[in-house]
């Protein structure tokens, strides 16, 4: 019996290195094409690009500037969050090309949803 339950244990233990080799693998993949994107998305010095890192970068800003203040509102953090997307959203409206801009938006859509959530929360 205790032989048994040794050679389930040592079993367990192969089968979680070997998903653990594997996923360790899909992440350093998984490193090396986000690393790839990046790069190609820094050489883009377009003037609308630049503008939606802009907008993104103060969306930061403010989002920490909000937090670090002790006596801001949750309201406050939220309405600021909300103007800076509708700046975003337009931004990318009248500078993306069109095949991109639909999935862009999808992507700005469903995190007005989730500022929705947290809003009426």
């Amino acid at each position: 019996m205790e032989k048994l339950v040794m050679d389930v244990v040592n079993a367990g233990i192969a089968l979680f290195r070997s998903g653990e080799e594997k996923f360790k693998a899909a992440v350093v993949d998984l490193e090396k094409v986000y690393n790839e994107l990046k790069a190609k998305g820094e050489l883009d010095k377009s003037p609308e690009s630049q503008k939606i890192r802009d907008l993104l970068s103060k969306t930061i800003t403010d989002a920490q500037d909000a937090i670090g203040k002790t006596n801001a509102s949750y309201e406050e953090v939220v309405a600021k969050l909300q103007a800076n997307y509708q700046s975003i959203y337009a931004q990318i409206d009248s500078a993306l090309p069109p095949q991109v801009k639909e999935k862009a938006k999808q992507a700005l859509d469903e995190l007005k949803v989730l500022i929705e959530k947290v809003k009426n929360k």
